[in-house]
């Protein structure tokens, strides 16, 4: 077992040297431009020299290009953060355990990701390849915090002491090896047996083995309390990498809500990423419901069936005839409507429909402490004084953490299906637009444009285009963010927002996307430009920026008993919370008051 190749080191490898390329290149061209800018201690430079934080990162990525490149008098290193961690701790006389020298097989420039161990007998490094293996798979799989290297006085590339990650690294690592080692027999035998399920007989190359796929593999056979010396040990490793692996099955729809956690761990709240990234897709429906997009679409359907679209066979009748087919499977504008009223707190809702009536609220705050708080910290560094900031870091944690438990209450039930369906129908009406033939017919050049002309001439006039788009793309950033760093709201030391991270944006990684990946940087932009579209004026933002006292509600649905919710129905105060005390020319919010509409429409989240 000494010459597995485990491919997703690589992988991670080749990111690491791609991110390493991305952020050196964007600090040479500013560099080379002399696009020089506050660094944040108050010195500028117009000289082709970067400020004094910038410098210091320059020189940081220049020494790790050097190692990575193997122009430092040593052949080219790992420099992916994960890997030469764990190779320094392992080396490390501090650490409480035998050093251990972990190295690597590169072949030419490319990573091979062989685990090699030059100061250890034959006999030994294979134990050592199972233990360093499964100890990186279970630091991937615990989702470890890991720190940025730096290069040291020998030129190797070594976590840096001094970074927040540092610590808690060494503490999931620990771990990580004492349960390796603990189980050292059955992680063995798993990794024999994984590695005879993917060697081909007769090919002479390296079996190719995630360490990611292992530690699940190893975990789930923990989980079953299973023995090296079950004599159906091999059919048990098996079964636990196929369903891993899910080879030869298709994952059941009600497998695909991910990572969910403990409900009934004792914590002080209860934040389901995937149910606050399901919101985004709702935003994003509900600013498309706006646009007419839906509208727009069942109106060329109705005209294509009347032949009153001058389209030849080809692509778009195509799309329009599957499209109509498909009608009866796809949710209808009052179903959605309802949807948006659950999840959004949107007054379009049918009666009894349960309204999340803090949700308009809860989002405002957030968006607006997070504007206040990054404007606030501009202009102390542009000042350079020492007045305490009316947002902290604490405040934006507060908002976050009420707006995250309001969408991790509000994504049970049928709220994830019915979001997976309208990303499916939104993808079918932009491939449907997107059509030159289509556009052809109404003199357009982008989907929009058809949207517009179609709404202006069908459906008694058309909205703002750009606006609903930009928060339809600021709403599922905002959402995504706030899934992607769930762990933030957990740990009360962390800071909720990376200013250095803002004021000085990273290279993003190929393939990325602002919507899919988004940065700090990412989130700060979408919350100025949903702040712009809405027209919020200062003085809102800094009210809305203030804290208030959490809503009251519960982290799960309640059942209520059907006689009960009869009686409240009965006496006009139904479960619905949606039409509290009067219409006032639109539904209720729940508060006996009815928001401002618009175009005939209330939307207040816009």
């Amino acid at each position: 077992m000494m010459n597995i190749r485990f491919y997703d080191l690589a992988e991670r490898e080749i990111e690491a040297r791609a991110r390493l390329e991305n952020e050196w290149q964007r600090l040479d061209n500013r560099k080379s431009k002399g696009a020089g800018n506050n660094n944040g201690s108050g010195n500028t430079s117009g000289n082709g020299t970067l400020g004094t934080a910038d410098q210091l990162e320059y020189a940081r990525l220049t020494s790790l290009k050097a190692i990575a490149d193997g122009t430092v008098g040593k052949p080219p290193q790992f420099i992916d953060p994960l890997f030469a961690s764990v190779r320094t701790l392992l080396a490390s006389n501090n650490f409480g355990l035998n050093p251990i020298d972990v190295e690597y097989v590169f072949t030419g420039k490319v990573p091979e990701a062989v685990l090699k161990f030059p100061s250890l007998a034959k006999p030994d490094q294979s134990n050592e390849v199972v233990r360093v293996a499964l100890t990186l798979g279970l630091l991937q799989l615990w989702g470890a915090p890991v720190p940025r290297l730096v290069a040291d006085k020998s030129d190797n590339a070594v976590p840096d002491k001094t970074h927040q990650n540092y610590s808690s690294f060494g503490e999931v690592m620990v771990r990580a090896m004492a349960r390796a080692s603990a189980n050292l027999p059955l992680a063995a035998h798993t990794l024999k047996t994984l590695v005879d399920a993917v060697n081909v007989p007769g090919d002479r190359r390296s079996p190719d083995i995630s360490t990611v796929d292992f530690a699940k593999t190893f975990e789930k056979l923990l989980d079953r309390d299973v023995q090296v010396s079950d004599p159906s040990i091999k059919l048990q490793i098996e079964d636990a990498f196929e369903r891993v692996q899910r080879i030869g099955a298709d994952t059941p729809l009600h497998e695909f809500v991910l990572n969910l956690p403990d409900l009934e761990a004792a914590t002080d709240i209860e934040v389901i990423p995937e149910h606050c990234r399901l919101m985004g897709s709702f935003i994003f429906a509900s600013a498309f419901e706006e646009l007419k997009a839906f509208q727009v679409v069942d109106k060329l359907v109705e005209l294509s069936q009347r032949g009153e679209i001058p389209l030849m066979r080809g692509p778009a009748g195509t799309q329009l005839y599957n499209y109509w087919r498909e009608a009866p499977n796809r949710m209808s504008e009052v179903e959605r409507q309802n949807f948006y009223a659950m999840t959004l707190g949107l007054p379009t809702g049918q009666p009894g429909v349960g309204v999340n009536a803090d949700f308009q609220d809860l989002w405002l705050r957030f968006v607006s402490s997070i504007s206040t708080l990054v404007r606030e910290s501009r202009v102390e560094n542009l000042l350079r004084s020492n007045i305490p900031l009316a947002v902290n870091q604490q405040q934006v944690k507060k908002a976050a953490r009420d707006l995250a438990h309001n969408m991790s209450s509000r994504g049970y039930g049928m709220a994830f299906y019915a979001a997976a369906d309208l990303n499916k129908q939104i993808n079918e009406i932009i491939q449907l637009l997107s059509n030159k033939e289509l556009q052809r017919v109404f003199g357009a050049t982008s989907p929009y444009d058809v949207i517009e002309q179609v709404a202006q001439t069908e459906l008694g006039g058309a909205r703002n285009s750009s606006k609903y788009r930009m928060l339809a793309t600021s709403g599922a950033i905002i959402t995504n963010w706030i899934a992607d760093h769930a762990d933030r709201l957990r740990d009360p030391t962390l800071p909720m927002i990376d200013l250095q991270n803002v004021a000085y944006p990273p290279a993003r990684a190929s393939g990325a996307t602002a919507v899919s990946n988004p940065t700090d940087y990412d989130l700060v932009n979408a919350c100025e430009m949903w702040l712009a579209d809405s027209a919020m004026g200062e003085d809102r933002v800094a009210i809305l920026s203030e804290p208030r006292e959490s809503p009251q509600h519960s982290s799960r649905p309640i059942q209520i008993p059907s006689i009960a919710r009869d009686l409240l129905e009965g006496t006009g105060l139904g479960l619905g919370m949606g039409y509290g005390g009067g219409y006032g020319g639109g539904y209720g919010n729940g508060n006996g008051a009815a928001p401002a509409r618009a175009n005939g429409r209330s939307y207040g989240v816009y």
